[in-house]
C-alpha cells in the first residue's frame, strides 16, 4: 500500500512513495528512541536523583542534563558523518540505528543499578551519545527515501513519535513504579525490540555517492559546522529551532518539580499526574501533526505552519504558570503538545527541504541540525538555577523561569520568517 500525493506537480524526484509497512515500523522506531531519550528526561532521572539527592536534587539534576547534552552535541553531527560514510552489506543507516540503541540501553541499566552520582552522570553521557546516533540515522532515512511530496506527513512521525514515546515511557512508569531498576529497563528493553523488527524490514535505497576525502581529524571537524552566512536558510532554521527547543527543554527539564515546589503534589501523585499529563500529550501531539503536516504537504506550505505551532507551544508554557491546579496544568499538556506536535512535522520536513548535499552529507548535516536541540538541553538547566533564584527567598521563581521560556520560544517562531528557500 501506497501513500499517494493530491498534487502530482509536488513530486520532484524519482523516490518511491513510502509503503504503509515502511510507515508503521518506522513509527514504531522513532517513537522506541523518544521513549528511550525523553522518559529520562521527564520522569525517570529526576525521580532517580531524587532518590539520591533530595536536598540538591534541582543542581543535580541540571548538571546531568546540561552535561549529557554536550554529549549530544558532538556525537549527533559525528555520528551522522560516520553514518554518510559506512559501507556495509548492512547499508549506511542500519548499522547506527541498532547500535546506538544498544549503548543507550546498556548505560540505562547502569543509571539504574548505581547510587553514585557521577556514575549516573557517566552513563547519561554514553545514553546521550547512543540514542542520538540513533536518532540522527533514522530521521535522515527521511532525506534518503523519501520524494518531497510525501515528507511532511513521513516527518509528521517525529512530532507524534516524542508525544507517543512519552506517553509510553510514562504508562510503563506508571505500571511497573520508581523504585527499582525496571522503570529505566522496561522502556528500553521494549524500545530495542521495536528497533530490531525495523532494522530487519527495512530496505536501503543504494546510493551512488562517492567521497573524495579520506575520514581525518579535519572532516571529523568539520563535521561540527555549516556555514550560515553561506547557507542563510539553513542557518535561520537552525535559529528558530534552536529558540523554540530552549522553551521545550526547560519545560520538560522541570514540569516534576514545578509540580512539586509549586503545584505542592507530593511524590506518590507525580506518577498519576505525569501519565494523565502524557496521555494528553500523545493524543494532542498526534493530532496536530496529523492535521499539519498533511495541510503542509496539500498546501505546499511549511513556514506558516512552523509559526504558528510555535506560537501555540510559547502560549502553552504561559497557561502552565497562570494558575496551580492540576485543571490548568492539563489544559497546559494539551496546547503545549498541539504546539510542539505540528512543529516537530513541519519543521522537520522544512530542515530536509533547505538541508545543503543532502546526498552526500544527509546525516551529517541533520546532525548539525539537532545541535539547535540538543545545545538547549544543556544550556536550559545551566541558566535555570540562576533564574530560578531571581526574585523570591522562599520558593524558586518557576514564574520568572517559564515566562523567559515562554518569550524565547515566540522569538524562534519569528526567526522563521527569513527562511526564503521553501514556501
Amino acid at each position: 500500500m501506497e501513500f499517494k500525493t493530491s498534487n502530482p506537480s509536488f513530486m520532484d524526484d524519482d523516490k518511491p512513495p513510502p509503503t504503509l509497512v515502511f510507515f508503521i515500523f518506522y513509527s514504531l522506531a522513532v517513537f522506541s528512541t523518544y521513549m528511550l531519550l525523553l522518559t529520562p528526561v521527564t520522569i525517570t532521572l529526576a525521580v532517580r536523583i531524587s532518590q539520591i539527592d533530595p536536598i540538591g536534587k534541582g543542581a543535580a539534576l541540571g548538571s546531568v542534563l546540561s552535561i549529557g547534552a554536550l554529549f549530544a552535541i558532538v556525537s549527533n553531527p559525528i555520528a551522522g558523518r560516520l553514518s554518510d560514510r559506512t559501507k556495509s552489506r548492512f547499508g549506511r543507516r542500519r548499522p547506527w540505528i541498532i547500535g546506538g540503541f544498544i549503548v543507550a540501553t546498556a548505560a540505562l541499566f547502569m543509571i539504574a543499578w548505581t547510587d553514585k552520582f557521577y556514575i549516573i552522570l557517566i552513563s547519561w553521557c554514553v545514553a546521550q551519545i547512543g540514542g542520538n546516533a540513533t536518532l540522527v540515522a533514522l530521521i535522515s532515512v527521511v532525506a534518503d527515501q523519501i520524494p518531497e511530496s510525501h515528507r511532511c506527513r513521513v516527518s509528521s512521525i517525529v512530532g507524534m513519535g516524542a508525544g507517543l514515546g512519552v506517553l509510553a515511557g510514562a504508562f510503563i512508569v506508571k505500571l511497573v513504579g520508581t523504585s527499582g531498576m525496571q522503570m529505566f529497563a522496561a522502556p528500553a528493553i521494549l524500545g530495542l525490540l521495536a528497533i530490531i523488527i525495523f532494522v530487519c524490514t527495512f530496505r536501503e535505497l543504494p546510493t551512488k555517492v562517492r567521497y573524495d576525502q579520506p575520514l581525518t581529524v579535519n572532516t571529523f571537524l568539520g563535521a561540527l559546522w555549516l556555514n550560515p552566512i553561506r547557507y542563510k536558510d539553513f542557518g535561520w532554521a537552525f535559529l528558530s529551532r534552536f529558540l523554540v527547543f530552549f522553551g521545550v527543554a526547560t519545560t520538560l527539564s522541570y514540569q516534576v518539580y514545578l509540580l512539586f515546589d509549586r503545584y505542592k503534589l507530593s511524590p506518590d501523585a507525580i506518577g498519576n499526574t505525569m501519565f494523565i499529563s502524557t496521555l494528553l500529550t500523545a493524543i494532542f501531539a498526534t493530532l496536530s501533526a496529523s492535521i499539519g503536516s498533511w495541510l503542509s504537504d496539500k498546501y505546499q506550505k511549511r513556514k506558516i505552519f512552523v509559526l504558528i505551532a510555535a506560537l501555540i507551544y510559547a502560549a502553552g508554557i504561559f497557561i502552565l504558570i497562570m494558575d496551580v491546579t492540576l485543571t490548568a496544568f492539563y489544559l497546559a499538556a494539551a496546547v503545549l503538545s498541539a504546539g510542539l506536535g505540528c512543529y516537530l512535522a513541519v519543521d522537520n520536513a522544512l530542515v530536509v527541504d533547505v538541508l545543503p548535499n543532502k546526498e552526500k552529507d544527509a546525516a551529517k548535516n541533520m546532525g548539525v541540525m539537532n545541535i539547535a536541540i540538543t545545545v538547549p538541553q544543556s544550556l536550559a538547566p545551566a541558566i535555570a538555577p540562576f533564574i530560578l533564584s531571581l526574585g523570591h527567598t522562599n520558593e524558586p521563581n518557576y514564574v520568572l523561569l517559564f515566562c523567559v521560556a515562554a518569550i524565547v520560544s515566540a522569538l524562534g517562531a519569528i526567526a522563521i520568517l527569513p527562511v526564503k528557500g521553501t514556501s
